[in-house]
């Protein structure tokens, strides 16, 4: 594939990962209805282990059976076992966990607003370990997406906020840094690699899973239950949008890099909002969140643009 073919693949791979992630929060939301939230947490990563692992073995058939008319990328070098652990509890257990405390404490509006500072940490943080700035265009274009998703979030906080506040909010950004550094982290460790990404994020994903199921089971003893309909919500959460968004993730963390990954998160929360008005699950934006829309629209188009001109990489797979 050309150069060209490449920048029009992570543009669908961008946008394809928007929607994916869009319609999780939906359907997490429904799910939510018959089950709590520790069942939920664990049900939906458990099935979406299950997927990786379908996928895994069949990755590993046609490793196996490749012939030499047809090369296969080099594997990558194996997971040290204490980086599997970082992974996993920076990039499954503790976000989950911090992120579902934090909605708890503080309402759900202060963690989506913790959360849009994402892209303009992990940009910082990836100039600094890479010891090379961004282009002034995707610092620019970071900046305005970023106050967009402020901005977007703002008329949210309005009636939503919890209890305790002031926890919930260092909470949140607890789990913020968390995602930040999982992202700087998982593409430091796989920086190069090519191959099937469904065995590379599989053990991160069954060791980060065992904490939640242990958090759940907890409250299954307690009384707490899940419905049927919760249930097949969970499998088809997991194994059908899961499944494929991390594998979009993981890649683009790979060719875009962590900052551009962050970045296309900022696109959730309008999406989400938009759906949820579309079901009337909730009231229709606001004239500041839709002006705020725009401007995330603006900086996300600076950066991909940015972007476009280093995109160089392989095809995808899963």
């Amino acid at each position: 594939m050309n150069e060209q073919g490449h920048k029009v693949r992570l543009v669908w791979q961008s946008a394809a990962l928007v929607v994916l992630l869009t319609s999780t929060w939906l359907i997490v939301g429904a799910s939510l209805h018959d089950a709590s939230t520790a069942i939920v947490s664990a049900g939906r990563t458990g099935f979406t282990v299950l997927g990786l692992l379908a996928l895994s073995w069949r990755s590993t058939l046609i490793t196996s059976s490749a012939t030499a008319e047809r090369s296969t990328p080099a594997p990558a070098p194996r997971y040290q076992w204490w980086q599997v652990v970082i992974l996993a509890l920076t990039g499954v257990t503790a976000y989950t966990v911090f992120s579902t405390v934090a909605i708890s404490l503080a309402g759900p509006a202060l963690p989506a607003l913790a959360m849009s500072l994402t892209p303009a940490v992990v940009l910082i943080a990836e100039g600094v370990l890479m010891r090379a700035w961004p282009s002034a265009r995707t610092i620019a274009g970071t900046a305005i997406a970023v106050v967009g998703a402020v901005l977007y979030a703002i008329p949210r906080l309005a009636g939503t906020l919890g209890h305790d506040v002031a926890l919930g909010s260092l909470v949140a950004v607890a789990g913020m840094l968390s995602m930040a550094f999982y992202g700087l982290y998982f593409a430091r460790t796989n920086r190069g690699y090519r191959g099937a990404m469904a065995p590379r994020i599989l053990p991160i994903f069954a060791v980060g899973t065992i904490p939640l199921t242990v958090w759940a089971s907890a409250e299954i003893t307690v009384g707490e239950t899940a419905g049927w309909s919760a249930i097949g919500m969970l499998a088809l959460l997991g194994i059908v949008i899961y499944v494929p968004a991390y594998l979009l993730q993981h890649r683009i963390l790979l060719v875009g890099g962590p900052s551009y990954s962050a970045l296309l998160g900022l696109a959730v929360p309008p999406l989400v909002g938009v759906g949820s008005a579309t079901l009337h699950l909730a009231g229709a934006p606001v004239p500041m969140q839709l002006a705020s829309m725009a401007l995330t629209l603006v900086g996300m188009f600076l950066v991909i643009r940015s972007k476009l001109g280093h995109a160089k990489e392989g095809p995808l797979r899963g």
